[in-house]
């Protein structure tokens, strides 16, 4: 057992807490938020490639249990699928030198079926981000938010720039953890935009990491303004999605049916196998297929120590670096109810793993020994 407890393990606890107290009401049913709520909200239809790809699989057996759990668990459960149908796992997945070597889908989720990936969501919009500066629509990540949105009272927006929402360095009074019914009035907003609006600062822009979901919200309404008259559904469609020959239909959840302001910070929906193809592109530096999808020294920024939060999370442009050490380069992505994307960028492993809840589990260890193994 780890003997330090880290922040990101603690808020998930109370963010665990919040969420299973909150319901949402979709046709007279009241429902715990969870990675099927896509089904119910208001969304943004994101359909297949039209030239699909599908990853080179070659199956393998996973090593012993005991080398990449904790014995507890190792004894508790014998094999890696009682352990994973066990622990609420929807969705495990295991891609090495981009191959998909293991997979498996339990509790009620099959192969190419979308889930809410929450937070994870937050690392498309970072990327997107770069692609949107590849092309000239943004000019670099240094712009202050008020060249988007040009009408803003407060003059500390001035100061915020893009760089600094994808860094959660905003300085906005905003506290994903902190500030219960202010994060629960959040989830449940109408009109995001508006929200902008209403955001007050409580500590200078650039000056303090603090995780907060308003900041990539920001953030992807910025590069929306930036696009014009292009839709941004259609970019990201064009830009990503069909590049990266995504094979199954996902949805992009909605803040309402009047004003459609897709919810960056957390409202993508899609598939397990399709995540591995963003993971992989990711663990290129932005190479997919021969194509160079955004800047191919966009990543790097994070490969600087120094650009990392100070906090135990070590977090910077979406990503965690918590589980990193000075012998691998290792990241994740992570979304509420243990929606997690891990890559080992030095061993070219990317291990995910989605489910209906954290099971009781400490993800990232246990993902971070499977991906120095396989």
């Amino acid at each position: 057992m780890q003997k330090k407890i880290s922040r990101l393990k603690i808020v998930t606890v109370i963010v665990l807490c919040v969420m299973s107290i909150s319901v949402l009401y979709f046709n007279n049913t009241l429902r715990v938020p969870s990675i099927f709520d896509g089904k119910f909200y208001t969304t943004a239809l994101l359909p297949p490639a039209k030239k699909t790809v599908q990853i080179t699989e070659k199956q393998v057996a996973l090593p012993e249990l005991t080398l990449w759990l904790d014995s507890a668990n190792a004894l508790k459960y014998q094999y890696p699928d009682f352990f994973l149908k066990q622990t609420s796992t929807t969705s495990f997945l295991v891609v090495k030198n981009d191959t998909l070597i293991f997979k498996r889908y339990l509790n009620g989720v099959k192969e190419g079926e979308y889930t809410q990936l929450f937070s994870v969501t937050k690392v498309f919009v970072t990327a997107l981000l770069g692609m949107a500066i590849q092309d000239g629509y943004i000019q670099n990540a240094d712009m202050p938010v008020t060249t988007f949105f040009k009408d803003l009272k407060d003059a500390r927006f001035n100061q915020l720039t893009l760089r600094q929402l994808t860094q959660m360095e905003s300085g906005l009074n905003y506290d994903e953890y902190g500030k219960i019914f202010q994060t629960l009035q959040y989830y449940y907003e109408k009109n995001l935009t508006r929200s902008i609006y209403a955001a007050k600062f409580d500590t200078p822009p650039g000056k303090q990491y603090k995780y907060k979901s308003i900041d990539t919200q920001i953030l992807g309404e910025c590069i929306k303004k930036a696009l014009g008259n292009k839709p941004l559904m259609d970019y990201f469609y064009e830009r990503m999605w069909n590049k990266l020959g995504m094979q199954d239909t996902a949805y992009w959840a909605l803040d309402s049916k009047i004003s459609r302001n897709p919810k960056f910070y957390g409202g993508l929906n899609m598939s397990a196998r399709d995540l591995a193809k963003f993971g992989i592109m990711i663990a290129h530096n932005g190479k997919y297929k021969r194509q160079q999808l955004f800047p191919k020294n966009w990543l790097n920024y994070c490969n600087d120590t120094t650009h990392r939060s100070i906090e135990e999370d070590k977090y910077c442009l979406g990503w965690y670096y918590s589980v990193d050490d000075a012998d691998s380069d290792v990241y994740y992505a992570a979304g509420f109810n243990g929606q997690i994307m891990l890559i080992n960028e030095t061993k070219n492993v990317i291990v995910i793993r989605l489910g209906k809840d954290r099971g009781g589990v400490d993800w990232y260890p246990i993902m971070k020994r499977l991906s120095e193994l396989v």
